[in-house]
């Protein structure tokens, strides 16, 4: 029952999401599956979603977006700082345990077939194609910090001071560093 309700809600949120957003994904066939398959993610019905092979929860909407299918609001783009803080203090799903994702974490989200934005876009709408922060500091430079440019998928180090999208996580262990 459970597995039906679930398809029902990623069905409606398939229709949703071609109507609300612009299709500029592409997504191409020689990769030879998904690394992000719809079915390794549960919804959980207050916004976010489960990976079910990673144990991690995730927002489904970046910050500052909201609705059923992250279609309402502008999506914030803040410095790695006001990103660390922004994690801390959210509270959201009744949940206080919010923070922003390690590089390793945030990496595991990427859809590896797809391009403009390179993630799964049922499971997580509205994704602006750009980077996004993670809580990892780069090393060698501690004025940096790792993040993923979320157009194809790739890492790479910072200034802190630049401003970039934030997707908030739970579960997991957070870097010790970030925390500094």
């Amino acid at each position: 029952m459970k597995h039906v309700r679930r398809a029902c809600i990623l069905l409606a949120l398939v229709t949703l999401s071609a109507t609300a957003v612009p299709a500029a994904q592409t997504c191409h066939s020689y990769w030879p599956k998904p690394s992000t398959p719809i079915n390794r993610f549960t919804e959980n019905g207050d916004g976010t979603v489960t990976d079910t092979v990673t144990g991690l929860t995730w927002k489904r909407c970046s910050e500052g977006l909201e609705g059923a299918v992250c279609e309402k609001g502008s999506p914030l783009a803040l410095t790695w700082q006001e990103a660390l803080k922004a994690g801390a203090e959210s509270r959201f799903a009744g949940k206080n345990d919010w923070r922003l994702p390690n590089i390793k974490e945030l990496n595991s989200i990427i859809e590896r077939q797809c391009t403009m934005p390179a993630i799964n876009e049922i499971v997580f709408p509205a994704t602006p194609t750009m980077s996004f922060w993670s809580s990892t500091p780069y090393d060698g430079n501690p004025a940096y910090a790792w993040n993923v440019y979320f157009p194809y998928g790739i890492s790479d180090g910072n200034n802190k001071s630049y401003r970039f999208y934030v997707r908030l996580v739970r579960g997991g262990v957070p870097d010790v560093a970030a925390r500094q």
